[in-house]
């Protein structure tokens, strides 16, 4: 698959994700309605901040109770431990210049997303608002293993 189909896939799957936005009641993880996606070209830099400023507004109108998951999308390997913590990263960087300079006591998640690439392109950060089924994580049922018989 050539660079130019994966974007276009790529762009589709997004768009169709902001526009339904919702997935099954019963995973309540999946429950989310996307408020941003940024890209990130390279390291966060104030591009990226003034992207997020243009966010405070809307993310200070969010009760203090919901919780919003910020996900950065990063083309690294789930195997090299520095791509996961170069990803973690990116995310909790955004996450404290929003927490120390825009004062906001928001519950954020902050979460990763790796995708190995054969060319590098720049991560993306998504901020999405989680759903209220997002705090009842007790109520989801296990399914036990069936122990195997000797």
């Amino acid at each position: 698959m050539n660079f130019s189909k994966f974007c276009t896939y790529y762009a589709i799957i997004l768009l169709t994700l902001i526009f339904n936005g919702t997935a099954s009641a019963q995973n309540p993880t999946e429950t989310s309605r996307v408020l941003a996606v940024v890209p990130v070209k390279g390291s966060v830099d104030q591009s990226v901040y003034r992207q997020f400023d243009r966010l405070v507004p809307e993310l200070k109108r969010i009760a203090k109770d919901n919780i919003i998951k910020l996900e950065c999308s990063y083309s690294g390997r789930p195997e090299r431990e520095q791509d996961v913590i170069n990803a973690y990263q990116v995310a909790g960087r955004i996450e404290k210049y929003l927490r120390v300079k825009h004062k906001l006591e928001l519950d954020l998640w902050i979460t990763i997303q790796l995708g190995t690439r054969k060319t590098k392109t720049s991560s993306l950060l998504t901020i999405a608002l989680f759903a209220d089924d997002i705090k009842r994580l007790d109520s989801i049922p296990i399914d036990p293993k069936k122990t195997e018989e000797h």
